[in-house]
């Protein structure tokens, strides 16, 4: 017999993860933003792990359910990869069935030329998903090319927000919503 899914047990989990796996303070690092700083969070270390992907894409799916509306979830490559392919995966087990779309840095050089693997339709609503948000800019280019090609982004999920004041324009224009903040990480 299966227990039921516990939101609150498996955030606490994630974010034992999180503060286990992927937090590091007290260093000096160059973020993809550009800016350096003195902590970070590498999302990947704990979307790549078993468990945490699971938390993370049950966790997203359980956010996902206020927004009926969204068909397809996805974003930038790399940070976006593993959490679209799951969330879809196991929408497929809650009924959400949600497609997986994933955005190149760069269209393709061959082929097609296209900078979204994964079906889009015009007027489709789609989440933005990203491993963390710093000040907005690569869940923008992701929203960027969803636009391009006629979908409409409804929300950006995060594993974590950094509360970073720098992505203030960026929350006012677009909603949004992540599993953790850097005050919950740190427990403050």
């Amino acid at each position: 017999m299966t227990t039921p899914f516990d939101p609150k047990k498996a955030k606490a989990r994630l974010l034992q993860l999180v503060r286990e796996r992927a937090y590091k303070d007290g260093i000096d690092i160059v973020l993809a933003s550009g800016k350096r700083s003195t902590f970070y969070i590498n999302g990947k270390k704990v979307s790549l792990h078993p468990e945490g992907l699971w938390l993370i894409a049950k966790l997203l799916l359980e956010k996902l359910k206020k927004h009926p509306e969204i068909t397809a979830v996805g974003g930038l490559t790399i940070g976006a990869d593993p959490l679209a392919s799951a969330v879809a995966a196991l929408s497929f087990e809650t009924g959400q069935n949600l497609k997986a779309f994933l955005v190149r840095k760069e269209a393709k050089g061959h082929g097609t030329g296209s900078k979204i693997e994964g079906d889009l339709d015009k007027g489709e609503k789609v989440a933005i998903l990203e491993d963390t948000v710093t000040t907005g800019g690569s869940a923008q280019k992701a929203i960027d090319a969803v636009v391009e090609v006629g979908a409409v982004p409804v929300v950006v999920m995060a594993i974590a927000d950094r509360e970073d004041p720098d992505a203030d324009a960026f929350r006012k224009k677009y909603a949004v919503d992540c599993l953790l903040t850097l005050s919950e990480i740190r427990g403050s």
